[in-house]
C-alpha cells in the first residue's frame, strides 16, 4: 500500500474514534475486558465492554437505548423524567408507551437530568450514561470523582438540526453494547424515510403554495396557538410555506413564541395544531381558536383547514413522530402523491422499526382521541 494510502486510512480511522466511541484494541474488546472511548465531549473513558448494569440520566435520554434495542434489563436506574414517577395518562414517548417495563426501573435522582450520588453507587451500575442535555463536563468529572463509577457523555437534541452529533451518539453507543449492525440500519431508516417524502414533493411554484402554521408546540411544557416551531421538519421536508418560517429563533431549541397580532396578520390558510398543546393552561391552542372571537377570522378556522399532529416534543424531541406527522401533512397538502399513504398504518410501521412496537392506538388514546383528523373549532 502506498504512504499516501496508509496515511488517509489512519486519518479515518482516527476521525471514526472521535466521532463513534473508539475502543484501544482492533477487535472491539481489550484483553481485560473494558474498552475505552471518546466521549460526546471528547473524554476517554474506560469501561466494562458490552455492560451489565448501566444508569442513563437525562431527560427522554432513555429513548436513545430503545430506538438502539439495549435490553432494558441491563437499565438499573434511569433518570427520574422516565421512571415511574413521572407516569402520565396523557404520555406521548412512543419509545415509553412502546416499553412499559421501563416504568419499573428506580428513579436516579428527585427531579429530571439530576443524579444521586448515593442511589447510582447503590445500583450495581458500571456505567452512567449522562446526557449534555443538561449536564456539562463538570457534572460528569465530579460524578465519577465522588462514585467511581465511569460517566459516559452523549448527546441528545433533534435529528433533524443536529443529525450528525446524534448519529455520533448511536454510534458510540452501538460499539459499547456491540449494536452496530442496529446502528446503522437505524441511521440508513431515517435517510430513507427523507427521501420518500421529498420523492413525493409536486413540481408546484411556492407562490401558489397554501400557507401554514404550526401552532401549540412544545417547550419545557405546554403552549397554545402562539407557540411555534420556525425550523418545523415536516414544513421544511416537505418544501411547504410555513409563514413562521422567517421568524429568528433557536435550531437547537426549534420553538419561538409569537404574538397574537403577528399570527392575524399572517392568516394561515392551514393550520396544523400540535396535541401537546392539550397539557397548556386552559386547553391550549384548540380551546383558544374555538373561543377566541379574533382567532374566528382566520382564513384557516373559516374555511376548516385546522388540523391535528401528535407531538413533535414531550422530553425532547420524538424524531419518529416527526416523520409520523410528515407523511401526514403530506396528505394534506399533496393529496395527490400521498394518496397510497394511511397516516395511522405509516405511523405504525415507523414506531415498529424505531421503537419495536406499534404504539399509534395508544398514543392516539392519550392524545383524547384526536390523532391526525380535522379538528372542530
Amino acid at each position: 500500500m502506498k504512504k499516501i494510502e496508509i496515511l488517509l486510512a489512519l486519518l479515518c480511522i482516527t476521525a471514526f474514534c472521535f466521532s463513534a466511541g473508539c475502543i484501544d484494541s482492533g477487535n472491539g474488546q481489550s484483553d481485560n475486558g473494558t474498552i475505552t472511548i471518546t466521549d460526546a465531549l471528547g473524554r476517554t473513558v474506560t469501561i466494562p465492554d458490552n455492560p451489565e448494569k448501566i444508569a442513563v440520566s437525562g431527560s427522554g435520554a432513555l429513548r436513545y437505548f430503545v430506538y438502539l434495542d439495549v435490553d432494558l434489563d441491563r437499565v438499573a436506574i434511569v433518570d427520574y423524567g422516565d421512571c415511574n414517577a413521572t407516569t402520565t395518562v396523557g404520555d406521548s414517548r412512543p419509545y415509553r408507551i412502546a416499553h412499559p417495563e421501563m416504568l419499573e426501573i428506580p428513579s436516579l435522582g428527585p427531579a429530571c437530568s439530576k443524579v444521586d450520588a448515593e442511589s447510582l453507587m447503590a445500583s450495581g451500575a458500571e456505567v452512567l450514561f449522562l446526557s449534555t442535555f443538561t449536564a456539562t463536563l463538570e457534572n460528569a468529572n465530579e460524578i465519577q470523582e465522588k462514585t467511581g463509577i465511569p460517566v459516559v457523555m452523549f448527546y441528545t437534541g433533534d435529528y433533524v438540526t443536529d443529525a450528525d452529533k446524534i448519529q455520533d451518539t448511536f454510534r458510540m453507543i452501538g460499539t459499547i453494547f456491540h449494536k452496530q449492525e442496529r446502528t446503522e440500519a437505524l441511521i440508513n431508516y431515517f435517510d430513507a424515510i427523507e427521501k420518500d417524502l421529498q420523492s413525493r414533493i409536486p413540481n408546484i411554484p411556492d407562490d401558489e403554495k397554501p400557507t401554514v402554521y404550526i401552532a401549540g408546540v412544545s417547550y419545557r411544557g405546554g403552549h397554545g396557538i402562539d407557540g411555534t416551531n420556525p425550523y418545523y421538519y415536516p414544513f421544511a421536508v416537505l418544501e411547504a410555506n410555513n409563514v413562521a418560517g422567517n421568524v429568528n429563533g433557536s435550531e437547537s431549541i426549534g420553538y419561538v413564541q409569537v404574538a397574537k397580532e403577528q399570527i392575524l396578520d399572517w392568516n394561515p390558510d392551514i393550520i396544523f395544531v400540535d396535541l401537546s398543546t392539550l397539557n397548556a393552561a386552559n386547553g391550549g391552542a384548540i380551546n383558544e381558536l374555538k373561543n377566541d372571537p379574533s382567532y374566528k377570522e382566520l382564513t384557516a378556522v373559516k374555511t376548516g383547514q385546522v388540523y391535528s399532529v401528535n407531538p413533535h416534543t414531550f422530553y425532547v424531541v420524538n424524531y419518529e413522530t416527526t416523520l409520523a406527522n410528515a407523511y401526514y401533512i403530506g396528505t394534506i397538502l399533496y393529496p395527490e402523491t400521498f394518496s397510497d399513504i394511511d397516516p395511522a398504518a405509516k405511523a405504525d410501521e415507523i414506531y415498529t422499526f424505531v421503537d419495536g412496537a406499534p404504539v399509534y392506538e395508544k398514543l392516539k388514546a392519550n392524545r383524547e382521541g384526536l390523532s391526525y383528523q380535522k379538528l372542530e373549532i
